[in-house]
């Protein structure tokens, strides 16, 4: 059964050989394609070549571009730093405190150097995976391209003042957020991962405003056209799981922080599959074999026949290869 079988079987709820792995991997790809964080993240030739290295020696499901939150900031006119080996960041946020919108940039994703890598990540992926593995592509969900823009601080601030600008900051991003899905549709991704980090930062009810509507949007125009979801929403998301069924996502991660028991079981029959959720540096990184075989072992048995497993949030480069090897060899059936 090739992985992309395999992730389809399970998440149709029929029989498969083995649970899908969908860990997190990104500064993991960087050290196996030997390159440094910035190489990786600005080369999809070295993106690809890791993802590939990563998919055969760990035993990964699916093979993505996902490598940093910079991609569509970029886009939009932000000044970006890329430390060698480090997470690119804004030199300072595009938005200030003007609230000046004109600022932005509405680009069209083949035409900024940072979008079209992607793209072409995408297409090389799409031929070095053949069928083999599921594409998982990358967006920023609204609220965290936010907070790339605007400063995380600056818009928790704003968010919670209700300013009247978000009224037509978060449209503005959504329009770009799908201009760029969808052309990593076209370009052969099957899922489209959705990152919206920040999310978690505000609570049901600032979600309910300001989140919940855009993360619907997006997930029911990728899957308009012909895509799948993965939802990734870090940190401790328990008081929005419920809400979370409403954005109906075909796979939701969750984070080591939440009982992926009740995660599981809120979603249980639902379209919707949770994927997690090991904490990836305590348990991951510096735990022991038999450690991660009893944290694997957990997450199995709070899952249902459509649960996928994974790291709670990205895999550490300085995770030992025993320890992913041995979740690996856990999710045989």
């Amino acid at each position: 059964m090739t992985s992309l079988e395999r992730l389809n079987n399970r998440l149709a709820g029929k029989p498969v050989d083995k649970i899908p792995n969908l860990n997190i991997v990104m500064a993991v790809v960087a050290r196996e394609a030997g390159a440094t964080y910035k190489e990786y993240v600005s080369d999809y030739r070295k993106l690809v070549e890791g993802n590939i290295i990563c998919a055969e020696k760990y035993g990964l499901d699916s093979v993505s571009v996902i490598s940093d939150p910079m991609r569509e900031a970029s886009a939009f006119g932000t000044a970006v730093v890329f430390p060698e080996n480090g997470v690119p960041y804004a030199e300072k946020n595009l938005v200030g405190d003007d609230f000046d919108l004109s600022v932005l940039k509405r680009f069209d994703p083949e035409g900024s150097e940072r979008t079209l890598d992607r793209l072409k990540g995408v297409e090389l992926l799409r031929q070095k995976a053949g069928n083999n593995y599921p594409v998982i592509g990358w967006v920023e969900g609204c609220v965290a391209e936010a907070a790339d823009l605007r400063g995380i601080n600056e818009l928790m601030m704003d968010l919670a003042g209700e300013e009247d600008y978000l009224d037509d900051f978060f449209p503005v991003i959504h329009e770009q957020q799908k201009r760029f899905a969808l052309a990593q549709i076209k370009a052969g991704a099957d899922f489209i991962g959705v990152g919206n980090a920040a999310a978690s930062l505000i609570g049901p009810d600032l979600y309910r405003k300001y989140g919940l509507q855009w993360d619907k949007a997006i997930v029911d125009f990728i899957h308009e056209n012909g895509g799948r979801v993965k939802l990734h929403i870090c940190g401790n998301i328990s008081p929005l799981l419920e809400i979370l069924k409403e954005v109906g996502p075909d796979i939701l991660d969750i984070d080591w922080m939440v009982d992926f028991s009740r995660a599981a079981e809120i979603f249980k029959g639902t379209k919707t599959a949770v994927s997690g959720n090991m904490d990836p540096v305590e348990i991951m990184m510096r735990g022991t074999v038999p450690q991660v075989e009893e944290a694997v072992r957990h997450c199995i048995e709070a899952g249902t026949d459509t649960t996928c497993i994974a790291g709670g949030c990205e895999i550490p480069a300085a995770t030992p290869d025993e320890n992913l090897l041995a979740m690996d060899r856990m999710l045989y059936l």
